[in-house]
C-alpha cells in the first residue's frame, strides 16, 4: 500500500486567494450609492464574505458579527469598512489567528485515528481498519455538525448526520452520495460481513474519509 499523507488542513492558499478576489472586487467597483453596478458589487462581496467567514471562523466570530452589523445601515453601505474587515480577516487567517479551536483539536484527534487505520491496512487487518474508519467518519461528521450548530440527535448515524449537513448546504449533493456509498464498507465490517468487501475497498474508504474531512475541518 502506498503511503497516504494524513493531513486535515484546508488549502490555505485557496482561502487567501478568495479573500484577495473579494478585496479586489470591492476596491474596483463603483461606490454603491452612486450606481446600481456598485450596489450589486457591494452585496455580492458582502454575501460571499459572510459565507467565507462562516466557513473559516464560524458565525460567532468577530469577523462574521462585524460584517453582519455593517451590511446596510441606515440606507447606506460603506465599502471601505467592508474592505477593512476583509483585510483584517485575511491577515489573521494568513498568520494562523483565525481558527475554530474545537475543530482544530478534532482534526488532530481524527488524524491520529486515520493513522491507526492506515497502519492496520499496512498489516492486512482490513476489517479492523474498516471499523475504525466508520467510527472516524461518524465522529467527524458529528463534530462538524456541533461546530456549525446543526441540530442532530445523539443517536444519529452517518446517514442522518450527512443528510442534516446537506440540508444546511455544508455538504454538496455529490459528497452526500459518496458518503452514503462509502459508509457501506464500514457497515459491513461492523456487522461481520467481512467477505463482502476487499482490502482495496477499505483503502478507497480511507482515502475518501481523509479527503472529505480535509474539506470540512
Amino acid at each position: 500500500m502506498s503511503q497516504i499523507p494524513v493531513t486535515l488542513d484546508k488549502d490555505r492558499e485557496e482561502v487567501v486567494k478568495k479573500f484577495a478576489r473579494l478585496l479586489e472586487r470591492i476596491r474596483k467597483a463603483p461606490k454603491p450609492d452612486q450606481s446600481a453596478e456598485g450596489a450589486v458589487a457591494y452585496f455580492e462581496v458582502w454575501t460571499s464574505a459572510l459565507n467565507l467567514f462562516a466557513r473559516t471562523a464560524g458565525e460567532s466570530s468577530v469577523y462574521f458579527r462585524n460584517l453582519s452589523d455593517v451590511g446596510f445601515r441606515d440606507g447606506t453601505a460603506n465599502p471601505n469598512i467592508l474592505a477593512g474587515i476583509l483585510t483584517a480577516a485575511m491577515t489573521d487567517f494568513r498568520e494562523g489567528f483565525m481558527a475554530d479551536t474545537k475543530l482544530l483539536i478534532s482534526a488532530e484527534v481524527l488524524a491520529d485515528f486515520l493513522v491507526q487505520a492506515e497502519v492496520l491496512l499496512e498489516n492486512d487487518f482490513k476489517d479492523a481498519a474498516a471499523v475504525v474508519l466508520r467510527a472516524v467518519l461518524e465522529d467527524g461528521l458529528r463534530r462538524v455538525c456541533l461546530s456549525k450548530r446543526i441540530a442532530v440527535n445523539a443517536r444519529d448515524g452517518v446517514h442522518q448526520l450527512a443528510e442534516a449537513m446537506a440540508r444546511q448546504n455544508v455538504l454538496t449533493a455529490v459528497q452526500l452520495k459518496e458518503i452514503q456509498a462509502k459508509k457501506e464498507v464500514g457497515n459491513k465490517a461492523a456487522h461481520g460481513k467481512f467477505n463482502e468487501y476487499t482490502k482495496a475497498d477499505v483503502i478507497a474508504f480511507h482515502e475518501f474519509v481523509q479527503r472529505l474531512l480535509a474539506t470540512l475541518i
